[in-house]
Formats: structure tokens, sequence, C-alpha cells
């Protein structure tokens, strides 16, 4: 498929992109502990940038220490940041990137535990806003504001970024001004949608005064927020007009806030490019004068094309499709649709960054891009992965792109592993698009696989390997008191076992919730029982907001604290807090959902045998697919 419009260019003010694609600004924690550029900053986006995308955006960069949100933000407020500032511009434009900086503040957002405090916010609101360590802004903190983020965009400039972006979204001070949420001022800062306007346009015009008429200024603008009393797209028409009144360049259209930035990075229960027709709104209320650019899970080309097609944006905004694949333009513009890693939306590794700083589930490169590079080994070996799940296919891609000679087996006849389990719960069709791709890098690699085919010792050493990985996954766990009850596990489930109309579920993690809502959505009267206070605590915390709210909407019940003492078929004996012992009997059908358990006698048989070997993923420990993925990587990058 031709993209003609995404990979047509696009002008902004006197800035002429390649392409129609920008990097949407994300927070990397990437920046040193004073604000400072980095190493792993620069060749983090100098990847993206070779990757062809139009426009990098980089994140969001405090113009003030006292606004910064982060632990380890990005600074733009002191003549101290300019050498850094300037390598990551010369490295972007190095590698035929263009690059703009975001200028942020936080406001009511800002860590006080990293840049001194104290929180500055723009109107007290109880229950919302802190009252220890914080105070009000005034008149005089607003004007040395102005001054601060006009500072802050000549820097931009003379760094030698290409365009300077207003952060007045997602809760941020420009934000916070905006909305009729948090900016309750009684002075002419506030009350009417023109006094809420004054600060932010104040700042437009301060740093267009800075940076020249000539050059690029946009701003971000979360158009609907979600929070009752906040902004709504009829609220947020007029303040889009406004800004273009008063000469920004071009729009970047968003959604939510603070309490709502589940909105703001959209998990898969959310639609792909869920802001296209706010998008369109707001371009028909400017009358197409700036571009309109926007975001919100636009994750492929043939989507992105689509809504440039349909007239309800100029420009698309990917972000976190580029840190699972940075060459998703190049290979989307070549039709290599399949070469394209595919982002789950899971925000696992971008948002939840359980390793520190940003990541990604399927990229275990993302962020580490000067330590593991792209290199062919001197000394090729012979490396035997064992298990086609997600650790043992990226294990043997990595192996194989190294260079060296990689034989995969699997005993079952397809590779994927759980990912064939994965992909079937509601929202989760991803998953199927990572196995897909993983099922087509591993046929063009070119190494040999054994489908169907059971690994042992003998096996082992008839093929002599170097090294070999050791990635047999796990298995669902069937506690002794549910043998021989009738009982099946969520697993079968979810691959099509029938159940009957009133179905109790054994166990209330991420599986047995994503089983309960199934069934529930296929008109099944679903129970689930737990152990813990809590339903799923071990789910991505925004993904699991929609999932709480949507097994309530399917009427899917929960008895919380409560401990299995006996099952005897469709017999469940039970013990809570509040009813102590009693027998729930009103089921035709029981889940388990106990989580799974490493299959890890391999290990021990290669162990006795005196044969070397790693292991990776689920027969170390169960755990996700950004886990999985990872330790697949890294058990084969030394080889």
């Amino acid at each position: 498929m031709e993209y003609t419009m995404l990979f047509s260019p696009v002008t902004i003010n006197k800035l002429t992109l390649k392409n129609r694609i920008v990097m949407s600004s994300m927070v990397t924690q990437y920046a040193a502990s004073n604000g400072e550029v980095t190493d792993q900053m620069i060749h983090y986006y100098a990847e993206r940038a070779r990757g062809g995308v139009g426009l990098i955006m980089i994140e969001a960069t405090y113009v003030e220490r006292q606004g910064d949100s982060y632990k380890f933000g990005l600074g733009a407020d002191t003549d101290e940041m300019l050498p850094g500032l300037t390598r990551l511009t010369n490295a972007i434009h190095a590698c035929g990137g263009k690059v703009g900086l975001q200028l942020q503040h936080g406001g009511r957002t800002a860590n006080p535990l990293t840049n001194g405090g104290p929180i500055k916010f723009v109107s007290y609101i109880p229950g919302v806003t802190p009252y220890e360590g914080a105070r009000v802004l005034t008149k005089e903190d607003i004007a040395d504001l102005v001054k601060r983020y006009a500072e802050a965009a000549l820097r931009a400039r003379k760094a030698g970024f290409d365009l300077v972006e207003l952060h007045g979204a997602h809760g941020y001070l420009l934000n916070q001004f905006l909305s009729p949420f948090t900016n309750l001022r009684e002075d002419e800062y506030g009350g009417s949608t023109e006094n809420r306007l004054r600060f932010p346009l104040e700042v437009l015009k301060a740093c267009r005064e800075a940076v020249g008429k000539d050059f690029p200024l946009t701003v971000r603008l979360s158009v609907e927020e979600f929070n009752g009393t906040g902004l709504t797209l009829e609220s947020s028409l007029p303040i889009a007009q406004a800004f273009v009144d008063n000469g920004i360049d071009a729009l970047n259209i968003s959604v939510g806030a603070c309490e709502t930035n589940h909105y703001t990075i959209p998990p898969a229960v959310l639609p792909e490019g869920l802001n296209a027709d706010r998008a369109a709104a707001v371009r028909r209320a400017v009358e197409a004068r700036v571009p309109v650019a926007v975001a919100g899970r636009i994750h492929n080309a043939t989507l992105a094309e689509s809504i440039l097609a349909e007239g309800k944006a100029d420009i698309i905004v990917m972000g976190r499709p580029l840190i699972a694949d940075p060459y998703l333009p190049v290979k989307s513009q070549a039709d290599r649709l399949t070469d394209i890693a595919p982002c789950l939306s899971c925000n696992e590794g971008c948002v939840g960054i359980p390793f520190g700083n940003v990541t990604c589930a399927v990229n275990p490169r993302a962020g580490q891009e000067a330590r593991f590079p792209h290199i062919k080994t001197d000394t090729p070996k012979h490396i035997v992965v064992i298990g086609a799940g997600p650790a043992g296919i990226q294990a043997a891609l990595t192996a194989k792109e190294k260079g060296h000679h990689v034989t995969l087996i699997e005993r079952e006849k397809t590779l994927g592993g759980l990912l064939h389990v994965a992909c079937r719960p509601p929202h989760k069709e991803a998953f199927e698009k990572l196995r897909l791709y993983m099922e087509h890098a591993v046929q063009q690699s070119g190494m040999e696989v054994l489908l169907g085919t059971e690994a042992d010792v003998s096996l082992i050493r008839s093929l002599r390997p170097d090294m070999t990985v050791v990635a047999t996954g796990s298995e669902p766990v069937v506690p002794g008191f549910c043998k021989n009850s009738g009982a099946v596990t969520a697993q079968e489930v979810l691959l099509g076992r029938k159940t009957g109309q009133k179905v109790l579920i054994l166990g209330g993690g991420l599986v047995g919730c994503e089983t309960a809502e199934m069934l529930a959505e296929q008109g099944r009267e679903v129970t689930i029982l737990e152990l813990r206070d809590t339903l799923a605590p071990d789910m991505e915390k925004r993904t699991r907001i929609f999932m709480m709210a949507r097994l309530k909407e399917l009427g899917v019940q929960a008895l919380l604290n409560t401990e299995v003492l006996e099952v005897s078929g469709l017999h469940v004996r039970v013990r809570s807090p509040l009813h102590a012992e009693r027998s729930l009997d009103e089921f035709d059908s029981l889940v388990m959902a106990f989580g799974y358990r490493s299959r890890n006698l391999l290990q021990q048989q290669l162990a006795e045998a005196g044969i070397p070997f790693t292991a990776a993923g689920d027969c170390v420990r169960p755990s996700k697919v950004i886990t999985a993925v990872r330790q697949g990587f890294q058990a084969a990058w030394p080889l």
C-alpha cells in the first residue's frame, strides 16, 4: 500500500518536515539528576531519527527547576543546559532528523523530592492540591514564569532545535490555568475563558518575541479532561481558536489530565485513533489555518493515512509505536509492514518503567542502544534454544542477528508459546500481532527450527551446541485440592473450553480477571474468588482502571479476602473474615486461575548431565511478556 499523504511533506511556519509522522514527547527518565542531557538520551533519540520520523519532539522539559515533575526530568532552565541540548540536536540532525523541544512546568504535578519545592499551583483545591510544602502562584510569580518560558524557548533555538512546543496538556501548569477544574482564581487569571487563557497567551507572546516570527511555535492541548468540571471538547474549541488567533503555528491535540492520565496514554481497551474525531472538530473550529496534529493509539501507517485522507488531521503523533520499533516509518514507506515490531499498548515498559526508566515489552534495546549495538560476532557458535515462546524466540533471534548458527526447538507444532493464550482475552489482539511478527522474524532469519520435538539430554548432546538456552515456559497451577474436581483452568477456557452459565473463577489476578471479562461478555454470570483484598494488583495501573470498570458494568461479582478450603465437584468450601466457613454450591462451572508455575525439569536434567545452559523466561519465574523478552535477549546477547 502507498501512504501518499503520510509520507508527503508538511510545513509548520518556515519548517518543512519530510513526512507527517511526529514522535510524541514521552518522558524517558534518561536525563541526569541535575536535568542535563545524557549519552543514553542522545543514543535513544538518534536511533528514532535514523528510523525516518519526520520530527522528534523531545520530552517535557522544565523551564524552572521547581517545575520539574520527574526524578530524572530534562531541563532547559539555565544556560548550563545548552551544551547537552546542543549535543542532542546535533546528533539528531546528523541522522537526518528534525527535532523540537517541549517546554513544561509541572505546577501542582511538580516533584518536590527532586526539585527542592515548593509545589506551585494555580489555585488551592480542597482534597486535590497539597496543603503543606506548596503555595498558590502570585501575580509576581506568574510574570516570572512568563519570562522563564521565553528564556527557555530562546535556549532551545540557540541549541539548534527546529521547533518549540508549549505543553498545555495532561495536567501541567498551562493546562491548569486553562481548566476550570484546577483554575478557581478570582483575579484576572481565572474565571472566564478569556481570563483562564491570559497566562498561556502571555507565555506564547513572550516566546514569540524571544525566538522571532519565523521560528515554529506549537502547543499541545488536552481538549477533554474526563474529570467532571474540567475541559470538554466544546469548551476547548475557543481555546484552540485563541491560540491560532495569537500566532501559534500548529496545534497538537491530546486528552487527559492528572487524575485521568489513563486516557492520555491509552491502554488497549480504548479504540485505535481515539482522538481523531476530536482533532477533526478542532481543525474545523480553526478553519484549518494551521496544521493540526493528533495522538492516541495511532499505531500503524494504514490508520494514520486514513486519518489524514479523511481530513481529520494534518500530522500524526506516535509515541509508543516508535519505542517498540524506531524504524516504523522507513519500514512502512517500503511496505515492510510484517517487519514492524507491534506496540501492545500494554504500558508495561514505557510507562510502568519496571527497570528504572523507559523500556519496551517488545524492544529490549529501547533506551539501551549504545549498550547493545547491532553488531556481528567474530566467533560464530552453535546455539540451541529450547522453547519457542517469547523468551525463546527473542533469544534465538538475538543470537541469529549476532551471526551465530541457531537451532530452535519447540515441542508444540506452532511457535509462540503462551502468546496463543495471551491474545484471547478481550482487547488483547495485539499479542497475536506479536506472535505473528515473531513467527515471521524466525522464518526470515533462516535459523533451523524443529517443531513438534521434545528436547531431552540425548537430543541436545547430539546437536553438540556451544551453548544452550532453556526457555521451556510455564504451565497453569492446579492445586491438589482441585485435582479430580472437574474444575478447568483459565487457560483452557481462554483457548475455547466451554463453561456453564454460572461460573466461579478461583483466583482474581490478571488471568482470572481477563477470563471473567471474556465469559461475562459471552453472557455468563461470573463470580471471582480471591484470597487477597483486591483484584488484579499485578495489572498495569492504567489498564486496571478500565478493567475494574468493565467488570462492574458486566455484573461480575467478587468475593475478596476469601480462602478456598475444599473443592469437591462443584461444591466449594471457603472461609473469610466476614463469613467464617461456608459452602458455595450455586455454580455449574469452576475455573482455576491460580497463576503459573515454571517448567524446569529440563534444567535439572541438564545440570545433572553437566551440560551448560542459560535459562530465560517463565521457566525461571512466571512473569509478563516484557520480562520474558528481556531475559531472552540478555541470555543470547553475551554469546
